[in-house]
């Protein structure tokens, strides 16, 4: 069969989806910092200073979110080859994982999640969770994986839920 390749750092938010996640982090940001300004240095003591938590709260999560867009990943990738099933993905720090066809004894797959379990010869598991992937390239892995077992014969086995 043919191999399969998804070179997965390739695919970025667009540089303006980009900007207005910054712009959206600041703006709370500011607003967190007018009204600690207004209570501390203003003395108006109708406004408490803990309205400042909630925007300032959102400006870390959103600044959160827009630090993980902007930052480029590296090497992150999806195989399935002849010879293995070989991934690295993380948002943290990526690990890379690699799984032989001739170690895998059973494929657990579930009918509408994108999760795939695999069971080796020494009975040990390991779930493979592709739904971080677009639709599309979660639906052909699962597709390659499904025939790749089929041809080595691993025993298939469909549930509900994994």
């Amino acid at each position: 069969m043919e191999k399969i390749y998804f070179d997965l750092s390739e695919h970025e938010f667009s540089t303006g989806r980009k900007v207005l996640l910054w712009l959206f982090s600041i703006s709370f940001f500011l607003a967190g910092l007018a009204i600690i300004y207004m209570h501390i240095v203003q003395h108006k003591m109708a406004i408490n200073i803990s309205y400042s938590i909630a925007p300032l709260g959102i400006s870390i999560f959103s600044g959160l979110i827009a630090y993980l867009s902007t930052v480029k990943r590296r090497d992150h990738y999806f195989l399935i080859d002849d010879d293995k099933i070989e991934y690295r993905y993380g948002l943290i720090r990526p690990v890379k994982k690699t799984h032989k066809w001739d170690n895998i004894k059973e494929i657990y797959m579930a009918h509408r999640q994108k999760r795939i379990k695999l069971v080796n010869n020494d009975n040990s598991a390991h779930v493979i969770n592709i739904t971080w992937l677009e639709r599309k390239k979660s639906t052909l892995i699962r597709k390659h994986i499904y025939y790749f077992a089929r041809n080595k014969n691993i025993r298939l086995i469909k549930v509900d839920v994994i």
